[in-house]
């Protein structure tokens, strides 16, 4: 029971840095908490290797309570700063600190359950299904709490189950009184939630920076198992993205919402049917749609805090249909703010839908006038991969494809992005448009699309029939009323480029011209990366080439971006640093052993199969975890879910590994990987129009044997240890964590650069060099 606690209480404490991450910071950065978790436990296996007499198991669980309060308060109270590392090198100290603290816990709970396995006498099984049935526990526990108790909750929940289990490994009973009263006073302090324990956010986050406005008030703080919801009102937010410089009038207060401390995404306190909206209304760029085809029904994707709703009501769209992608941002607009947006999500002719954007894309049944994808993220400067970790599965090929089968005969497709100098986000969006239509094989595309920007926005409209000529009437009266500037429209002229917002070169018409008639030649030149994501690629953001290289390494500390610009070589910084603390973990502990035994020491082989099951596992674990944050909806419901079904599985695996023999389960695991690889793009769509609990449901079905199977082996090799070198379990515990550690790093990066499927494909051959390598364990 003790190690089912500690090892929930772990599963608690990395799920929730994943969220305190996403909050404080600009990612959730959940391959390198999963990784830094392993390498916690790589380290604990060079401590009971140099130190066979470990400390008492309720002083480990004590050690890892502590040590997950201080990682919380270094956390919080030396916030890390991303924007000033390239030029203050304290910011890179503070980095390895936030690792380090970070790591801290996870080294208690792999000591505690480590010793208990090098002195586990033939149960080594047992006490290893025990560990990881807490920890699928744990991922539930993590959810609930988050849900319930809040960020800050839910670190004191991980802090109280290490404290429980504490008092679950103590001899004496007034110690276990005492540790019990312990955890629950610390949950308590936790959910209380006092100043001084209150999550600090990083000062360039946009909720950071709208605090400093003087009349700026919070009015709504809470979070969820998936987010952060703030709402800040203040006289000085006014946000209506490609708003044009012909619009008159006065702006309208709004009430700005942010999600994990980004947005504003703007609560307007205006009626639809008000005419000072309706005014501004016609000077949005996506308003074109609605003149366009007037009185259909519309469905508006990433409809943020409503403004874009509002904005098709007013332009006279006769039913509109919205997801609910953040199931408490939807409550906060349908009860604490239903008034101040004067009954929006109450009008009569909006619909809110329970389904994300993706699964109502997903639904074959209904056919709309009009599907917009709506504007409502904030504007990031994007040159290099600062911002491209996080996944956007609603702007890749997969979902416009989607859209375009959705609307009726003469719908119209509306995608709205920020214009970015040299262009980037607006023409990958445009890219992906393109490639859509032409995998939908569509004759003549110039016939059926047009383009046009403002000052900082740009519009792509594509229509399933060619736009007449009364048609594009219309749109060179819309744009020449608003200032906007044509792109692409059939039968440009060149005195049309270019007109009103006026660049040096019309670069833009150039580019996106380039796109519509040289698709592929384009991208393959274009120094910044537009090749359209996939759903089994979504990093809309990431932009990096390689041939960028150079220019990052000019302008390193020199822009406003997360370190300094050079997003993706963190990532390579990242995978050098994991495996400089890899190597001694590994190689120290086999030293030490090697001089206090005369038992045989372990050939290259045993080095082979434990560092592959360890770093075959997160290949495998962090690509299922990023892919089925499409049909689960959020990456927080992901994590924990494929944790929980992993984790347990693997927990059954290991007991039911006595009965089973390695190599064949090995091999049917290779080839569940492989089916998983070609057959999870498919699976992933197929599952998508299920209601929650069936997507759920099935998830659980088909990760379940994969679970099952992936515990089989380390144990059945630990148990080869216990009947012949005993002595080197240890070691085997340090080496397949930190080749954990690495992986974490490296599955990111190869999803990055190649796709999830890439991904599971390397796991499945480093779970093949296993196999070869299963056999030849030495025998003393």
């Amino acid at each position: 029971m003790g190690l089912m606690l500690i090892s929930a209480g772990s599963l608690v404490y990395e799920i929730s840095l994943t969220r305190i991450f996403a909050v404080q910071q600009f990612h959730h950065f959940a391959f390198l908490v999963v990784g830094m978790a392993v390498m916690g436990i790589a380290a604990s296996g060079f401590l009971i290797a140099i130190r066979p007499s470990s400390p008492p198991a309720s002083l480990l669980a004590l050690g890892y309570s502590g040590a997950v309060l201080l990682a919380y308060l270094i956390i919080n109270l030396l916030p890390f700063d991303s924007y000033s590392i390239a030029w203050d090198r304290q910011q890179v100290w503070i980095l390895l600190l936030y690792f380090l603290a970070s790591g801290g816990p996870f080294l208690f709970t792999g000591w505690a359950v480590g010793a208990a396995l090098a002195n586990a006498s033939g149960e080594s099984h047992r006490l290893y299904a025990a560990s990881m049935i807490g920890s699928g526990a744990g991922c539930l526990m993590a959810l609930v709490g988050m849900e319930l108790l809040g960020g800050e909750g839910a670190i004191g929940l991980s802090i109280a189950l290490g404290l429980f289990a504490a008092a679950v490994f103590s001899a004496r009973p007034p110690a276990r009184a005492g540790l019990l009263a312990l955890g629950s006073l610390t949950l308590f302090i936790f959910m209380l939630a006092p100043h001084w324990l209150r999550l600090q956010l990083s000062p360039y986050k946009p909720l950071s920076t709208i605090r400093l406005v003087p009349d700026a008030e919070l009015t709504f703080s809470r979070w969820s198992a998936s987010s952060r919801v703030d709402v800040i009102e203040s006289g000085s937010i006014h946000v209506f993205p490609g708003l044009s410089l012909s619009a008159s009038g006065e702006l309208p207060v709004q009430a700005g919402l942010f999600v994990d401390g980004e947005g504003p995404q703007p609560i307007t306190n205006l009626s639809a049917d008000d005419p000072a909206l309706h005014n501004l209304a016609s000077h949005m760029p996506s308003t074109l749609a609605y003149i366009l085809r007037p009185h259909g029904a519309t469905l508006i994707l990433n409809p943020g805090a409503g403004l874009s709703p509002l904005l098709a009501l007013a332009s006279g769209a006769e039913h509109v249909t919205i997801p609910t992608d953040n199931p408490l941002v939807t409550e906060v607009l349908e009860s604490t703010y239903l008034g101040y947006s004067q009954g929006l999500y109450s009008h009569p002719r909006l619909a809110v839908s329970p389904r994300s954007s993706r699964g109502l894309l997903s639904l074959p049944d209904k056919r709309y006038a009009v599907i917009e994808f709506a504007l409502s993220d904030s504007f990031h400067p994007v040159t290099s991969g600062a911002f491209s970790l996080s996944e956007n599965f609603l702007l890749t090929k997969e979902s416009v494809i989607q859209a375009w089968n959705r609307l009726s005969n003469d719908g119209l497709l509306v995608i709205t992005r920020w214009v970015e100098t040299p262009p980037s986000e607006s023409a990958r969006a445009w890219s992906t448009m393109i490639a859509a239509l032409r995998e939908m094989r569509v004759s003549d595309i110039q016939s059926h699309t047009i383009a046009y920007r403002g000052m900082r926005t740009a519009t792509m409209i594509a229509s399933r029939r060619p736009f007449t000529d009364n048609e594009l009437a219309v749109v060179r009266n819309f744009l020449q009323e608003n200032g906007f500037d044509a792109l692409v429209l059939p039968n440009l002229e060149t005195d049309e480029v270019n007109r009103h917002n006026v660049l040096p070169e019309p670069v833009y018409h150039q580019l996106y011209t380039n796109l519509l008639e040289k698709h592929e030649t384009t991208i393959r030149n274009y120094p910044f990366n537009l090749t359209p994501p996939r759903d089994t690629q979504p990093y809309f953001f990431h932009f990096f080439r390689w041939r960028q290289t150079s220019d990052v390494l000019a302008t390193l500390g020199k822009i406003w971006q997360p370190f300094g610009g050079s997003g993706y070589f963190v990532l390579l910084g990242l995978l050098v640093f994991m495996i400089l603390l890899g190597i001694p973990l590994v190689l120290a502990p086999l030293y030490i052993l090697r001089r206090r035994s005369t038992a045989a020491v372990p050939r290259a082989s045993m080095l082979l199969y434990f560092g592959s099951l360890g770093a075959g596992y997160l290949l495998i674990e962090i690509p299922l975890i990023q892919s089925l944050g499409l049909p689960l909806d959020q990456p927080a419901l992901a994590l924990a879910t494929v944790l929980f079904i992993l984790l347990l599985a693997s927990g059954l695996g290991s007991l039911l590994s006595p009965r089973l023999s390695l190599r064949p389960a090995l091999l049917i695991l290779i080839l569940i990987i492989s089916s998983l690889t070609i057959a999870l793009p498919d699976f992933v769509q197929w599952i998508l129009p299920l209601p929650l609990y069936g997507r759920i449901a099935l998830t659980i079905v088909i990760l379940l044997p994969l679970g099952l199977l992936m515990g089989v082996p380390f144990v059945s090799g630990l148990a080869h240890l216990e009947n012949h070198s005993s002595h080197l379990i240890p070691w085997a515990w340090a080496i397949n964590g930190a080749l954990s550690g690495v992986s974490g790093v490296l599955a990111a990066m190869i999803s990055l650069s190649m796709g999830f499927q890439a991904t599971l494909f390397t796991g499945g051959l480093i779970y093949l060099v296993a196999w070869f390598a299963a056999p030849k364990f030495p025998r003393n």
